[in-house]
């Protein structure tokens, strides 16, 4: 007994676990909101937002200057030996066949003898309008930032007295000659057709209408020379021009959104400001290296601008109003063509619809059967004569019926048109639009076009962030 009271007693095992924590579901609720609500603003932050615009009415200030190049019949005359040259007739006088052009004096004699003697004469009445012509001229289209019209005058002017000059010199020859020693020996030239003189040449001279492109107006490759003058010139040169007939055309350079104004027209109105003449004449439209040109025929008045390739142009063209709109809300949207004949209107209790006859067939009974169907028409071209539905109203090679002359038509057609989403409503709704001028940022349609916008009309400022008829609120 006492053995088994000497026995040492441990003391039991305390085996500890571990506390549960009590989970708080009102917490995880926040920390899940949270967490949603960050991803969102994150992904709102990098997505581009869907936004309206206001459709704005605008007033279209076309750009009306332009350039133009003269065209025409004219023939080049050249010297048979060199010498100085001493001129009979003005730049612009109209010659016969036989008149007397210009003479060439090769030893000089002549050329040094008038130099050296001293004689007077009186300018006629016409002679001082001419000269008055062209100080006014000057006068009228000077420009501060173009020094080069005040040489244009000074060359003009000495061109004219030195042609005064000469006339006056031929007429009275024998008589200034008379008592001296100096041998007249020199060579006059007669005209070998008529005419009208011209003095003018340029590096454009025998050009056609044909030939006219972009580069016909580039000015660092032009130049221009007056032939009226006392150096003297050399075997084979150009020393005066003949002007054949009063027909001459010009052809006036277009950009594009001239042309977009002009184009289908069979004639064109201008004024030339040079002078201030107004024309209105019969034109024709051609491409060349994809730019537009117009040629006009002209009949008379080409005296007037004998000095002169290159004819400062403002076109006849109307301010026109239109509707602004971006150019990112611009989309596409196919439709079928239908002829109009197949649109139709039913009344339907009082209600006034309109859609296509459809031609249904049964092929257990064979049996034909017609059914009235709705649907909208986005666009009609009366001068084609069709109408344009949207695609998901028929099936491709559905057969629609006409009444009136008992054909049917099978549907398959599909062309695309141009527009915007107008959201008015507040969904998206597919509206075309007539592009009347397109630029990088924003383009103008035509206001008042059939089935198209209006002025304050809402529209998607970008097209593709939005599908048709989805709603945008």
């Amino acid at each position: 007994m006492r053995e088994k009271n000497d026995k040492t007693i441990k003391p039991p095992k305390i085996k500890r676990t571990r506390k549960v924590r009590n989970l708080n579901i009102g917490i995880l609720i926040i920390a899940l909101v949270f967490i949603y609500m960050v991803v969102n603003i994150a992904v709102s932050l990098r997505k581009e937002h869907l936004s309206v615009y206001e459709v704005q009415a605008e007033r279209m200030a076309f750009d009306r200057r332009t350039e133009a190049v003269i065209i025409r019949n004219e023939q080049g005359y050249y010297t048979d030996k060199a010498g100085y040259t001493n001129f009979y007739v003005r730049n612009g006088a109209r010659i016969a066949v036989g008149n007397t052009v210009y003479s060439i004096d090769e030893s000089k004699n002549i050329h040094d003898y008038l130099s050296e003697y001293n004689y007077s004469y009186s300018f006629s009445t016409s002679d001082v309008n001419s000269l008055k012509n062209y100080v006014s001229r000057f006068g009228d289209n000077f420009d501060t930032d173009d020094y080069s019209d005040v040489y244009e005058l000074k060359e003009n002017i000495e061109s004219e007295i030195l042609s005064i000059s000469d006339t006056y010199v031929m007429e009275h020859l024998s008589e200034i000659m008379e008592g001296q020693d100096k041998t007249v020996s020199f060579n006059v030239v007669k005209s070998e057709n008529s005419g009208v003189v011209s003095f003018f040449s340029d590096s454009l001279d025998g050009i056609k209408a044909d030939d006219v492109g972009p580069k016909s107006f580039d000015k660092t490759t032009y130049n221009s020379k007056n032939l009226y003058d006392s150096e003297i010139k050399e075997q084979n040169a150009l020393v005066y021009k003949l002007i054949l007939d009063e027909n001459w055309s010009l052809v006036i350079r277009l950009s594009d959104e001239q042309y977009n104004k002009l184009a289908g027209k069979s004639s064109i109105s201008f004024t030339i400001r040079d002078d201030d003449f107004h024309v209105t004449q019969k034109c024709s439209f051609f491409m060349k290296d994809n730019e537009h040109f117009c040629k006009v025929d002209m009949t008379d008045y080409a005296v007037r601008y004998l000095k002169q390739r290159f004819l400062d142009i403002e076109l006849d063209i109307s301010d026109q109003e239109g509707l602004k709109i971006p150019t990112s809300s611009l989309t596409t949207k196919e439709f079928y063509v239908i002829p109009s004949e197949y649109y139709v209107s039913y009344e339907d209790e009082n209600e006034v619809k309109y859609g296509f006859t459809y031609m249904n067939y049964d092929k257990e009974t064979r049996q034909t059967s017609y059914e009235f169907v709705p649907a909208e028409c986005y666009y009609e071209d009366k001068d084609k004569g069709v109408v344009y539905v949207d695609t998901k109203d028929f099936e491709h090679g559905q057969y629609v019926y006409c009444m009136e002359d008992e054909t049917l038509y099978q549907v398959s057609v599909i062309e695309s048109l141009e527009g915007v989403f107008n959201v008015n409503k507040g969904y998206a709704i597919f509206r075309r639009i007539e592009m009347i001028t397109r630029g990088d940022e924003y383009c103008i349609v035509a206001a008042g076009a059939d089935r198209s916008l209006s002025v304050h009309d809402h529209i998607v400022l970008n097209s593709k962030l939005i599908d048709e008829n989805l709603q945008i609120y």
